[in-house]
């Protein structure tokens, strides 16, 4: 029987792949979590900013005093987010952060937002997973609906507009927007 065979026999991706790819200790903080942010995050009234902060800091989550994260954000695994003072996490934004996700000071990432820190190798046989950190610094805005790829960072003060599909680094101050993101113009602050 083949892997990709056994892998369906157990249960498909929870089955034996999962805890090949992330470990079982991943697996087990996960359902903790996943427990936890049905139970005590999700259903938060919106302006309980402190109570989520605290939630995710169980988790290992490092959010200074200040940071914002939406009762209908989704995040993968708390353990690998930084935010900075003042920075967001708007409505309903995922955090697929199964690699360090890291945002500045006074950086808001905007409703439906997807920042995305893992994807599979499409030329491996068996879709191996592959991660890289992403890093929005300080000052910059991600409006929303945009994509954050793996291994991008989104330098000071840029701006990703709306719907963007970021795959590769954003110049400081710079606006970026389409599809792939593409530089429109340098960021004028008055």
């Amino acid at each position: 029987m083949s892997t990709a065979e056994n892998d369906l026999e157990v249960g498909g991706f929870y089955g034996r792949r999962y805890h090949r790819e992330y470990g079982r200790q991943t697996y087990w903080l996960r359902c903790a979590w996943t427990i936890t942010r049905f139970m005590l995050f999700r259903f938060t009234p919106t302006a309980c900013f402190s109570w989520r902060r605290l939630v995710l800091r169980l988790f290992g989550a490092g959010l200074e005093p200040g940071a914002r994260v939406y009762p209908s954000v989704e995040i993968w695994a708390p353990w690998n987010l930084r935010m900075a003072r003042g920075a967001c996490l708007g409505p309903q934004v995922h955090c697929y952060c199964v690699a360090p996700i890291s945002i500045g000071e006074d950086v808001t990432v905007s409703f439906r937002s997807f920042l995305c820190a893992a994807s599979h190798d499409i030329d491996s046989r068996d879709r191996r997973l592959v991660t890289a950190p992403i890093t929005i610094e300080r000052g910059a805005y991600v409006f929303a609906d945009a994509f954050i790829g793996m291994g991008v960072t989104i330098g000071e003060g840029a701006v990703v507009g709306a719907r963007a599909v970021v795959v590769r680094d954003v110049r400081p101050y710079m606006v970026v927007a389409g599809n792939p993101a593409r530089e429109i113009r340098e960021r004028r602050l008055r």
